[in-house]
């Protein structure tokens, strides 16, 4: 016969199991910076409720709390090139070519360097653009150093968890990503956003080194006032930290030389997916952020 205190705590476990379920579900409404202790924590602190003494309540908890961000979104919010604002804003232009500009900027205590990229694009639309970054099927096809891309889970219409795989150039190791990618439209500009996070659904394999601070704005513009004409232009913001110390001008090399290459391709990949016809663009909401 069940006693009335087994039957209590196995109606009070299922209970917290709802909670955790309904109200903070950290898989679907990522909120929290840290490590699976301190989401843990919060997790906690917003049941007070949760006894985190009783053993299976805990590993509910921590079931929940494995995902979270890995840190905060160091990406500013200037998509116009002003050079006035830019410059008094910490940011020195590296890079001038005929349709791309580089500016980097340091970011101090994070050993991490933010490059701006403006560019413009005669042959493509912004929507054509916005495809080619997306449309992770075909990027695994024409980014040769991709070893793996794909949609891990979908929060909302405009929101996803995406895993990236990445190959290095020998003897550096492989690396991978793991991130959250929101999407927003509005009549004059599409803005892509990726932010790195842990997620419990893909733990760290021994062949990569995971990347865990790594973020992106990538705000696309009609230069046209239509987003489907050909005609456009771009700001891409992003920071990368590969795992393992790199002189700052080895860092800034490599990027002067594989940003603009790869800017091309994008290019060149979003004319073929005009021609296809297969287009699509985020649903009318703004992200959560």
């Amino acid at each position: 016969m069940v006693s009335t205190q087994s039957t209590g705590i196995a109606r009070k476990r299922e209970t917290m199991r709802e909670r955790i379920s309904e109200k903070l579900d950290i898989v679907r409404e990522i909120s929290v910076q840290g490590n699976e202790g301190t989401v843990g924590e919060y997790i906690a602190s917003s049941l007070p409720e949760c006894d985190q003494s009783d053993p299976e309540i805990r590993e509910m908890v921590m079931e929940s709390a494995g995902t979270f961000y890995n840190d905060a979104f160091l990406v500013d919010d200037i998509t116009v090139e002003d050079t006035a604002v830019l410059e008094g804003a910490g940011w020195t232009r590296e890079v001038v070519q005929d349709h791309l500009r580089i500016w980097k900027k340091a970011l101090p205590g994070e050993e991490l360097t933010l490059y701006k990229i403006f560019g413009e694009f005669e042959g493509v639309s912004a929507v054509e653009f916005y495809n080619a970054q997306v449309n992770d099927q075909y990027r695994a096809e024409w980014d040769r150093s991709v070893n793996s891309l794909y949609v891990v889970d979908n929060i909302t219409n405009n929101r996803e968890i995406v895993y990236w795989a990445t190959r290095f150039p020998f003897p550096l190791k492989d690396r991978d990503y793991v991130f959250e990618r929101t999407h927003s439209m509005t009549p004059e500009r599409i803005m892509l956003e990726s932010r790195s996070i842990t997620h419990k659904a893909k733990p760290v394999f021994g062949n990569f080194v995971r990347v865990y601070k790594y973020g992106s704005k990538l705000v696309i513009r009609s230069r046209t006032g239509d987003l489907y004409e050909k005609g456009m232009s771009y700001c891409l913001t992003y920071y990368d930290d590969f795992g393992m110390p790199i002189p700052s001008p080895v860092k800034d090399k490599l990027a002067n030389a594989k940003i603009p290459e790869f800017l091309e391709k994008v290019r060149d990949a979003a004319q073929f997916l005009g021609q296809t016809g297969k287009l699509y663009v985020p649903y009318p909401e703004q992200p959560k952020r």
